[in-house]
This record gives structure tokens, C-alpha cells and sequence, in this order.
């Protein structure tokens, strides 16, 4: 994904991120175009222009920039853990109840925009280098080789979505459903 264009001010970009990521919850992926997005921010369709090339690139760029700052947050939660499986299922912890507040994130558990997610937001390179460095964090010292690593990392987003998007047959409170992620979700990770 070539990031933002030669970017003249931040403030106009911030607002832009913001207006399409607005504009996305308001109407839904389809229907959003570049002049909402444009409306939404208060600048013309042009200045969109001189700052991203697409409206999908408008809103990959919100998602990324987002995912990194949630990832700043996550691991600062789980640094006060000592072992790889603790923080594993405190990361999971955090994400099920941080990521639907998080304005842009939420739109993770909307089904109508899970294949943009999954085509641009989780496949997409940039996406995966997110991830895998905050598994790096994650499991400290554990040696790992990179294919394991992307393994458990596929994994633990999976595991992570599929809670976040459906709905079990058995509510858990936060110890049960560490008691959960410690027998099923460390068994697949391998750890």
C-alpha cells in the first residue's frame, strides 16, 4: 500500500482519516465516496487527492494507523505480565474489550465490511507486519522461527475474531474465559 502522498498539513490529513472513517460507519463501506469523505473533512475532493489516491486508500490508511496505536496500547497492558502465556491471554483480554470501543476498530465486528477487513486490513502487508511485531513483543524471549511465528500469529487473530464477531452458546466472566484461553486457545498456539 503506498502510504499518504507528500502530506502539506497534518491537521487537514487527521481530519480526513477521521471524516472516512465517519463517513464508513454512517453508510457503509459501498456506498462511501470520495466526495463524502471530502464533505465530511470540509476540504475539496482535490485535497483528498493530494493526500491519498483512493478512498480505500483513505480508509486502509485510517484502519493501519489505528491498529498500530491499539497495538501501543495492548502492549503496554501486557507488559506487567511475566510469561508469554499470561500476556497472550491478557492481549486477548484487552482486545475483546477495547476493540469494540475503539472508534475505527469497532468496525472489526461489522459484517458488512469483514471483506474489506479481510482484503485490506488484515491480508495487507503492512497489516501483517503490525501483528507480527507485537507477537514478537508478546512472547519475549521465546525463540520462534518466523513461519511458527506467522502461524501463531494467524492463529491468535483468528481466535480473537471469531470471539469478537460470534456469539458463543455460554457467557464467561473474565475468569472463566481465562480458564478457556488457557485450555484452548495456548493448546493451538503451541504454547
Amino acid at each position: 500500500m503506498a502510504l499518504a502522498k507528500t502530506r502539506q498539513n497534518p491537521d487537514t490529513q487527521a481530519r480526513i482519516l477521521e471524516a472516512a472513517l465517519t463517513c464508513v460507519k454512517r453508510w457503509g463501506i459501498e456506498k462511501v465516496t470520495l466526495n463524502d469523505i471530502a464533505q465530511e473533512a470540509g476540504v475539496t475532493r482535490p485535497t483528498v487527492y493530494s493526500y491519498f489516491g483512493s478512498r480505500d486508500e483513505v480508509v486502509r490508511y485510517a484502519l493501519m494507523q489505528s491498529g498500530m496505536a491499539f497495538s501501543q496500547e495492548l502492549l503496554k497492558q501486557v507488559e506487567r505480565f511475566a510469561t508469554p502465556a499470561e500476556r497472550i491471554i491478557e492481549a486477548v483480554l484487552f482486545s475483546l474489550k477495547r476493540l469494540p470501543k475503539e472508534p475505527a476498530l469497532a468496525l472489526l465486528t461489522e459484517s458488512s465490511l469483514m471483506s474489506f477487513f479481510n482484503t485490506y486490513a488484515l491480508t495487507s502487508p503492512e497489516s501483517h507486519e503490525i501483528r507480527r511485531a507485537l507477537f514478537r513483543q508478546i512472547l519475549g524471549d521465546t525463540a520462534m522461527p518466523e513461519e511458527e511465528l506467522d502461524e501463531v500469529t494467524e492463529v491468535a487473530t483468528r481466535f480473537l475474531l471469531s470471539l469478537l464477531t460470534m456469539q458463543g452458546n455460554k457467557k464467561r466472566n473474565d475468569k472463566e474465559l481465562r480458564g478457556f484461553l488457557e485450555r484452548r486457545l495456548l493448546p493451538a498456539l503451541g504454547i
